[in-house]
């Protein structure tokens, strides 16, 4: 009995003004980075976990990086448990291929363990709740285009939802995501 795959898929409006010279001029062979968890004043902060995060995707064969270059990047311990156990952003510079895919997919497993704690048995990761937000940067001699994919669902559903919604003619006319309209991450509250 197949299980069903449930997930809220959305557009997420992210732009060029976004994203670091270290993304936007990465040569288009699709490299993988780790966007920030939130940006203030002009830093981008990441969860302090995160460079053991980029350690493991390196040694399991991921070509990732920090799309914030060390000099504009802060590190901020993260405490509290919500019904999403981990938010990953992830921009890759070439269309959306099957191995970016799983390299997304694996990015956001290591995340939502290390969310978990290393201890956590590879079954509860699965049925963890993670949102994937991905952008697509696309770039042609006249023009670079960003496409942005918001992703919520169980971890274990995860892949075949951004299969989904890459093969989806319509996906650039995906709806807004209630996020679109809160407060910026990082912003004084």
């Amino acid at each position: 009995m197949a299980e069903e795959i449930t997930g809220a898929v959305s557009r997420w409006d992210i732009s060029a003004a976004d994203l670091s010279g270290v993304v936007l001029e990465a040569p288009t062979e699709g490299r993988v980075f780790l966007l920030p968890d939130s940006r203030v004043d002009g830093t981008a902060v990441y969860r302090d976990d995160v460079a053991g995060l980029i350690k493991t995707l390196r040694h399991r064969g991921v070509d990732i990086d920090f799309a914030f270059a060390r000099e504009d990047r802060r590190y901020l311990s993260e405490y509290g448990a919500t019904e999403v156990i981990a938010t990953i952003g992830i921009a890759v510079t070439a269309t959306l291929s099957t191995d970016l895919v799983k390299s997304i997919v694996l990015a956001a497993w290591q995340r939502a363990r290390s969310a978990l704690g290393q201890d956590c048995p590879a079954e509860e990761v699965e049925e963890a709740h993670v949102t994937v937000k991905i952008a697509e940067v696309v770039r042609t001699d006249n023009e670079t285009a960003i496409r942005g994919l918001e992703i919520t669902s169980r971890l274990a559903d995860i892949e075949n939802l951004i299969q989904a919604a890459v093969s989806d003619p319509a996906r650039v006319e995906l709806p807004r995501s209630e996020q679109d309209d809160a407060a910026p991450e990082g912003a004084a509250g």
